[in-house]
């Protein structure tokens, strides 16, 4: 079985919207991970101990790998003008990108494409808008080699089926540090401040849909300090997030002015509808060392279902450039698993492995030092841990409460709302919103692992007396579901 996650994040609400719209699709088959644009999820059960295992040796991945693709293995509802990229584990030679490594089929018959490269990202190009309703199978060979010569181990291909034509434009919908001007209520919440931005961080910026890469650069993105411009180098995950790294340390206790151009242009053509400029102020430098928090599943786990995904938690936020199928991998008997690996721009990696595992048989895990923070401070040790399969999940996840209850009155103005689920979720795969009549209400939201719940906390207090309407979707790891709930409260007096 061929499984897809692409990991689309946004702590506003307004990405709730979204994500039904632009290049973002929609998996109907339950054995399909949804991949509709959602929203992040700050993990709130990690604690300040590092998960650390010595179970094997950190694995050294000398070749190039497949990171992610876009559209992900087994998508439907593709949209016919969407440009189609492989994302490597690193640079690889541009040489050996092109239209005879990277192909694209319908049937038995090659779709006329040009190819181009950018960042460590191929991107193909079909001659013409894609037809609809029909499967198409994307390819990638050996041909492709890294810079020494080191070929891909193994031939890759992977099929989606497409919808209608993408008209929708893309938004940010994230950004690290917050362009919200309230703090959500979460301290440990790494968008919870566009103060005190550490000077020597990185500056992130997650959009509501897959962008081509080649759009994402200095000239779309860029940093000032009043109107002097910051030197610094722009690099893109493959996916959603771009990121602004400054050549030098920022200065202390001074504003900054971020901005993404109309230049800025999704998957399917369409561009930011105007510049996205939001400010921060900086504080002291960070030295914090990031660590592995949390796993799912846990190091010594049995009987875990051979459909389901495997993730990470980090105890601050991390590179998003750095979350890749090298630095994040899934080992068998000393030989490498093929996976994609996506993050939820924030703290959290997903590893999806592209073909089921083998029932009732040891996987290792593995995540090296190359993952780093915002600041460039790797992780201290590799992380290793092991578990053990059983059978596929089948189960379909279920919202068994919400809180408040639906159709409830005199509910406080500062209440969060909660929704538990009958099983573990991806967090990536949340779509959530927060209405008040056909306004949105920008929120934050977190997850609880333990209690499998998601909580969804409003930037400020409601209105009285006000009715407002939510809405919760998630599928489990395995990537059954969604399970979905949508239901209304009243606010008192």
């Amino acid at each position: 079985m061929k499984k897809s996650v692409i990991v689309f994040l946004s702590i506003l609400l307004a990405a709730a919207l979204i994500a039904v719209t632009g290049c973002s699709k929609t998996t109907t088959p339950a054995s399909i991970t949804a991949t509709t644009t959602t929203n992040p999820i700050v993990n709130t059960t990690t604690t300040s101990t590092p998960v650390i295992s010595t179970t094997f040796p950190i694995q050294n991945i000398v070749t190039p790998l497949l990171s992610n693709t876009d559209p992900g293995f087994g998508d439907v509802n593709v949209p016919l003008n969407q440009l189609i990229t492989a994302t490597f584990s690193k640079s690889v030679n541009p040489a050996t990108v092109n239209v005879n490594s990277f192909t694209l089929w319908q049937g038995t018959s090659p779709v006329p494409h040009t190819v181009s490269y950018y960042g460590n990202t191929a991107i193909l190009n079909p001659s013409t808008d894609l037809a609809k309703n029909t499967m198409y199978t994307a390819k990638i060979s050996t041909d492709v080699a890294d810079l020494s010569g080191n070929h891909l181990l193994n031939d890759f291909s992977f099929s989606f089926t497409t919808g209608l034509a993408d008209t929708i434009a893309p938004a940010v919908v994230s950004t690290i540090p917050s362009f919200l001007t309230v703090d959500p209520s979460n301290p440990d919440n790494p968008f919870g401040a566009a103060t005190n931005v550490p000077v020597n961080d990185a500056i992130t910026a997650y959009f509501s849909e897959g962008m081509d890469p080649s759009t994402i650069n200095s000239n779309t993105f860029t940093l000032m300090q009043g109107t002097t411009p910051v030197t610094g180098t722009v690099t893109f995950d493959g996916f959603e997030t771009a990121v602004f790294t400054p050549a030098a340390a920022l200065s202390i206790n001074t504003q900054y002015t971020a901005t993404i151009t109309m230049g800025a242009v999704c998957l399917g053509g369409n561009a930011l509808p105007k510049n996205f400029v939001w400010s921060f102020t900086t504080g002291a430098p960070q030295a914090t060392v990031p660590m592995v928090v949390s796993t799912v599943p846990a190091a010594a786990d049995g009987n875990v279902a051979i459909n389901d995904s495997i993730t990470a938690t980090f105890s601050e936020a991390v590179n998003p450039v750095t979350i890749n199928s090298a630095n994040f991998s899934l080992w068998q008997g000393g030989v490498n698993v093929p996976a994609t690996v996506a993050f939820d721009g924030v703290n959290t990696a997903v590893l999806t492995p592209i073909d089921d595992l083998l029932i009732n048989a040891t996987y290792n895990v593995q995540i090296t030092t190359g993952v780093t923070d915002l600041a460039g401070i790797p992780l201290a040790v590799g992380v290793t841990w092991s578990f053990t399969t059983g059978a596929a999940d089948t189960i379909a996840p279920t919202v068994v409460s919400m809180s408040p209850a639906n159709g409830a009155t005199l509910i406080a103005i500062n209440t969060a709302m909660t929704a538990t689920f009958s099983e573990k979720i991806d967090p990536s795969s949340t779509v959530f919103s927060l209405m008040q009549g056909t306004t949105m209400v920008p929120s934050s939201i977190m997850y609880d692992s333990v209690q499998k719940m998601v909580t969804i906390t409003p930037g400020a207090a409601l209105a009285s007396n006000t009715m407002y309407t939510v809405s919760v979707s998630a599928s489990d790891l395995a990537g059954f579901g969604p399970a979905a709930a949508t239901w209304s409260f009243t606010t008192a007096q």
